[in-house]
Parts: structure tokens; sequence; C-alpha cells
């Protein structure tokens, strides 16, 4: 792996760990990063070996959000670099068939915050935090951040974090159900890759629709998942790998 790369991607078994690699500025997203990271978790969900991703990052900070000092071209427009540039990389996160565990070993804030919250599982450092810092600059939230945390905290907490630009420690990530796990920032690398590991030992069918059922259950009807559900209980069913597990589990209970 190349010094200079942005992204680190490396494979052990079934899991593919990618570490955004900007430390001397947080990992802020630079357009290079963006670009790499996509390609990286693109990568991943094409290894046929590959069940489960980390989404982590390395140095101190999980990401500073947009790097403000990269140059903009004349004709770059802010619709665009979200639409075009980040909307792809987030929804790469969200729909892909793997469950990824990102993990933070310090502060997530501005679009960094929106990826980390993206995730389908998510580990912090107890010293990490997730910062809105954007009323500061005379911004608002992007990268779907405003439905996460809407979502996370409800209308009234959401808005006093936004306009205040507010900070989220990862006691209070955990207690709001952001974060699944926080522990010292030494454990979490050893942490995440054995529960990434136990993860890729699942039914990859049925979790990948687990993922799938959750994320449309986020905007569809009662009745629209109980539909959907069904579906996906249907394909489930018929996969060599709940056959093999229903069978073991009979044959066990017949001892």
């Amino acid at each position: 792996m190349s010094e200079a790369a942005l992204v680190e991607y490396r494979v052990d078994g079934a899991v593919a760990t990618v570490r955004m690699n900007r430390p001397d500025v947080l990992n802020a997203f630079s357009t290079g990063l963006r670009t790499e990271l996509l390609a990286a978790l693109e990568r991943a969900e094409r290894d046929p070996a590959v069940r489960a991703v980390i989404l982590g990052s390395t140095g101190r900070g999980f990401s500073a959000g947009a790097d403000l000092r990269e140059p903009k071209p004349p004709e770059s427009n802010v619709i665009k670099v979200l639409l075009e540039g980040y909307r792809p990389l987030l929804e790469r996160i969200t729909r892909s068939p793997l469950p990824v565990i990102g993990v933070a070993p310090g502060v997530a804030a501005g679009v960094g915050a929106a990826i980390l919250m993206s995730c389908d599982l998510v580990m912090m450092a107890r010293e990490a935090r997730i910062y809105m810092a954007f009323s500061h600059i005379g911004l608002v939230p992007d990268g779907g951040a405003t439905w996460l945390l809407q979502r996370h905290l409800g209308h009234q907490r959401a808005f006093q974090m936004i306009v205040e630009g507010g900070n989220l420690s990862a006691d209070e990530c955990l207690a709001l159900g952001i974060a699944n796990k926080v522990m010292d920032a030494s454990e979490l690398d050893q942490a995440a890759a054995q529960w990434a590991a136990a993860l890729a030992e699942r039914p990859a069918l049925a979790t990948a629709q687990a993922k799938k059922l959750l994320r449309a259950a986020a905007t569809a009807s009662y009745g629209e998942m109980i539909e959907r559900e069904a579906e996906a209980q249907y394909l489930c069913i018929n996969s060599d790998e709940s056959k093999a597990a229903v069978a073991a589990f009979l044959a066990r209970s017949k001892r």
C-alpha cells in the first residue's frame, strides 16, 4: 500500500477493512478521498469472498467533514458536489447488501458525521464525538444528516444541535442508538475485526435482506413492510443457507 494512498484497503478472510487515510487533516473529504472511498466500497461489494465491511480511518479522527481548503474549480457547484460526489458514497453504504461497521477513533464532523451515522453499525472510542459544525460557518447539515439526526433525536433536540453547532459525546451516541459500542480507542480495531468476522459467519442472504428491510422501514408503511418481509422471507426460506441451518437445527433437536 502506497503511503500516498488516500484510502487503505485490506481483506482478512471474509472481512474488508477500508480506512480513510488523510490523518494530517483529520480525514477531511477531498475530491480524491471521496472517489477512492467509493471505489473501495464498490470493490468490497464485488468481491464474493467479502461478507462484511469495516469503514474506519487512520489517525485520531474519523473525519473532519468536507475539506474547505481544497481549491474549487470555476464550474464547481455545491448541489452537484453533494448529489454527484457524496450521494453515491452514502448510497453505497446504505444500499450495499454487506453490513458496514463504522469505526470512529475520534471526531466525526459535518458530512463525516453523516457518513458515520449512515453505517449499519457504529463503534466509537470514548473520546469520539459527533459534531455539527455547519452553523458556525453559516451553513446547514448535508449528506442526509438532518434526516438521521431527526430520527435519532427528535425534532427539538436535533434542531438545537444543528442551530447551535453542538456535539454528541460517544456515551450520548450510545444512549441515543447512534452508536452500538463505545470503548477505549486502543481496543477499537481488534473489537471491530472480531465483530465483523462474527457477522461474516451469519447467513449472507438473511443479513442482506434484514438490512434492506430496515432501510425501507424508515419510509414505508406498516402494511408495506408486512408485504416486503413476506417477499424477503420467501427468498430466505428457499435459500441453501436457510435449508442447511433448518436441517442442522432439526438434527440437534432429535438428540
